[in-house]
């Protein structure tokens, strides 16, 4: 059974009855507290797994100060059946753990079960990406993040790339910063056709990253990519998104219909940043409850239709009246070998096509889908 691979939470039982009815810790289930079935109701289940060593008492103990801090928060009125699995076992080989979550995720998936993870190593990048790909077509990631994946020869992102069976679709990076990442790599991860959205443009709009997260399967939240002035200096880096920006990355990432895994990736520890990890999954599962399933069709009232040509391009964009999200689909695909879908976007990428300007996101996702 799934649950003996995690150590229970008893030792909150004491902490847990004194908090608040309406409190998040009140409102789900809690491994060692309560009785549960895992189980197709089950909508998100939480884990943590720590350090590959079996010396992770330290992050032991981190992840619990993270759950008492989101326990603590309000329950948010969602309709969704959550279940906190507690401490993943560590084994004793680093290809038994490994062996281990990937069968976890991908039973968890199979069952559509969305999860979030509390992850103190972050090199668990492949093996998210390949238990998902079990029961995914392709697999959509988007890590955010300081600094940008590296295609280095042990990096995830090479494993992915070499895997033998590479189910890899987009892979985009959010919020990093030119003046820590090596311009080179910067250079390959776009000619790669990977998207990119560097933190002076999420400042400057950050509703604009939305439709990176949209399609999204698995999301990576690295800590590093606040700064530090937020979370009590507790890092090195200065600039970064704000707490604000972090939670509504976060609330995106739980609004993708796609999304099967968000890790919070916990390279510093401190009080500052437990409680801005703990209000993160908050706003991430907030926007879990708030998915819109949309199929867009020409013959709704619900969506308003676009027709824009640029060069050689005939673009139709759609409004969703529903949600009052946009999206763009090529439409002359004689022109490219590619198959006709619709491609998230926003408004601004409507409003410059107006202009005959092919925004960055629409160029890149049109030569991601050529085939």
């Amino acid at each position: 059974m799934l649950k003996d691979y995690f150590s229970s939470l008893i030792d909150f039982k004491e902490f847990h009855d004194k908090l608040n009815k309406k409190s998040i810790g009140r409102n789900i289930i809690i491994n060692g507290i309560d009785e549960f079935e895992i189980d197709q109701s089950i909508s998100i289940v939480l884990l943590s797994v720590e350090g590959l060593k079996l010396d992770s008492k330290n992050s032991l103990n981190y992840s619990k100060k993270i759950r008492k801090k989101l326990y603590g928060l309000s329950w948010g009125g969602w309709n969704l059946k959550i279940l906190d699995l507690g401490f993943f076992k560590i084994g004793n080989q680093d290809s038994d753990t490994q062996f281990a979550i990937r069968e976890i995720l991908e039973k968890l998936a199979s069952m559509q079960i969305k999860v979030v993870v509390l992850n103190h190593n972050h090199n668990l990048t492949f093996d998210f990406y390949y238990a998902l790909k079990q029961n995914n077509n392709i697999v959509n990631i988007v890590s955010v993040d300081n600094k940008i994946p590296t295609n280095s020869k042990d990096s995830s992102l090479r494993k992915i790339l070499d895997d033998e069976n590479c189910k890899l679709g987009e892979y985009s990076n959010v919020g990093f910063q030119k003046h820590i990442n090596n311009i080179d790599e910067i250079k390959l991860f776009k000619n790669m056709m990977f998207e990119t959205y560097s933190l002076g443009k999420v400042k400057n709009k950050i509703i604009n990253t939305e439709p990176i997260f949209r399609n999204s399967d698995l999301v990576n939240i690295s800590i590093r990519a606040v700064k530090s002035g937020d979370v009590n200096n507790s890092h090195e880096f200065t600039n970064g998104l704000s707490s604000y920006e972090f939670c509504s990355l976060c609330r995106f990432a739980g609004l993708s219909t796609n999304l099967n895994l968000i890790s919070f990736r916990l390279d510093y520890q401190s009080s500052a940043i437990s409680s801005l990890i703990s209000e993160g999954i908050w706003y991430a599962i907030d926007g879990m409850d708030s998915v819109v399933e949309e199929n867009i069709d020409v013959n709704s009232e619900n969506y308003i239709f676009y027709n824009v040509s640029v060069d050689n391009f005939d673009l139709k964009f759609v409004k969703s009246l529903l949600s009052n999200r946009w999206w763009v689909c090529l439409e002359n695909i004689n022109l490219v070998q590619m198959e006709k879908t619709y491609i998230p976007c926003v408004e601004d990428d409507y409003l410059l096509s107006k202009n005959s300007v092919l925004s960055d996101r629409i160029l890149t996702r049109i030569k991601n889908k050529i085939t």
